[in-house]
């Protein structure tokens, strides 16, 4: 009966189509036995350079690390209007509300630090300019929320 069993696996082993890939994974393994190390599957190099950067700990120090994402803010702007954001994020610019909305902030900051009532006039008149170019860019942009 072992003979049967052998038999039956020469005849499968005799009939096999052998395609490319199967030729290959024959001959890493013969290369692997000749040169004595360990067959190794195939790694992707970007795979292997995060690996080896976590191992070193270079991610342990990003901004947000441990803290859930918070997903939901993206549902409230409209898609085109997320594209764009997310080209302008990673070009290094920021939208012209946020820019506004800090110089709001900057103004506010100074006119709270100042002494002399001309100087806070002209502030304040900066600070309104703004302000209104601000609220009318948020206005635009309410029509394109979903």
């Amino acid at each position: 009966m072992n003979n049967n069993k052998a038999d039956k696996k020469k005849k499968q082993k005799r009939d096999q189509v052998y395609t490319p890939s199967m030729a290959r994974a024959k001959y890493e393994d013969i290369q692997a036995e000749e040169s004595g190390s360990p067959k190794k599957p195939f790694e992707d190099p970007v795979e292997a350079k995060i690996r080896k950067a976590m191992a070193e700990g270079e991610f342990d120090n990003l901004k947000g690390k441990g803290k859930p994402l918070d997903l939901d803010k993206y549902d409230r702007i409209s898609e085109h209007m997320r594209i764009a954001y997310h080209i302008l994020r990673n070009a290094g610019y920021v939208p012209e509300e946020v820019r506004l909305k800090k110089e709001m902030e900057l103004l506010k900051e100074k006119i709270a630090g100042c002494g002399a009532e001309k100087e806070k006039q002209k502030l304040m008149k900066q600070l309104a300019e703004v302000s209104q170019q601000f609220f009318f860019i948020m206005e635009y942009n309410k029509q394109f929320m979903k």
